[in-house]
């Protein structure tokens, strides 16, 4: 192998291990990026991923190995950050992304399909579209945001299972506030109703005040039927 592309190798190495890496990024690194990522591809050294996109290569266990290797801007969100934050209450096969680059979206989908792992990534204009922490490697919708999301989803066995997990820690007050402008998908009943349905149902259910709440009004009978099958799974398997 020539000298230049050795050397164009161990740059990206010691660089991108393990991350997905766009040609213009490369560019800057190597006015002929283009060129020599086909070369090095061809050499089996880097994956071509899809046009503009190119692979690393280092030892992935699993997606959220990969993830976690992965060095451009993603956040674990809606079903995915759920499952982390209410310690897998529902698992999930599907893995759910916000990115801020479409191309990298693209890029991600691809790279993961190959590998037999279901991605679907969210486009946001920018992070401060959506409010993460850090937990570990990575980065994950806050709790608040993961239940919100949830609920505007259906997704309410999820939801209910997060902040039930995580009632020492959320602001139910803040959340409610906030669930106040946003509805369920489809419906005309906002994430709040349902939200404080759920709650007060839970704290009849368990016989314990564990949400401080008072009896909502919730007229929409099959968001309501919903909301309850869900409580009875939170607190059966709580």
């Amino acid at each position: 192998m020539p000298e230049y592309l050795q050397r164009l190798h161990n740059q990206l190495k010691e660089m991108f291990s393990g991350s997905l890496v766009k040609v213009e990024t490369v560019k800057e690194i190597k006015p002929n990026a283009k060129e020599y990522l086909n070369k090095l591809a061809k050499a089996g050294l880097v994956e071509r991923v899809r046009w503009g996109w190119y692979w690393v290569p280092a030892e992935v266990k699993n997606a959220w190995d990969f993830f976690e290797k992965d060095k451009n801007f993603k956040v674990v969100s809606a079903q995915t950050a759920a499952s982390l934050w209410n310690y897998d209450f529902i698992h999930r096969d599907v893995y759910v992304l916000k990115v801020t680059d479409r191309s990298y979206g693209k890029a991600l989908e691809e790279f993961a399909e190959r590998r037999g792992w279901k991605v679907r990534t969210e486009y946001i204009d920018k992070p401060s579209d959506v409010k993460y922490e850090k937990v570990g490697g990575l980065f994950v919708e806050s709790v608040e945001e993961t239940v919100i999301e949830c609920m505007q989803d259906w997704a309410f066995t999820d939801a209910f299972a997060t902040l039930y997990s995580n009632r020492d820690r959320i602001k139910l007050k803040r959340l409610s506030e906030e669930g106040y402008w946003k509805r369920i998908s489809g419906s005309n009943v906002r994430v709040r109703q349902a939200l404080e349905y759920g709650c007060h149902l839970t704290n009849e259910l368990t016989g314990k005040e564990i949400f401080d709440v008072k009896r909502p009004r919730l007229d929409d009978d099959y968001v309501k039927r919903e909301v309850e099958e869900a409580i009875e799974k939170v607190v059966l398997l709580a």
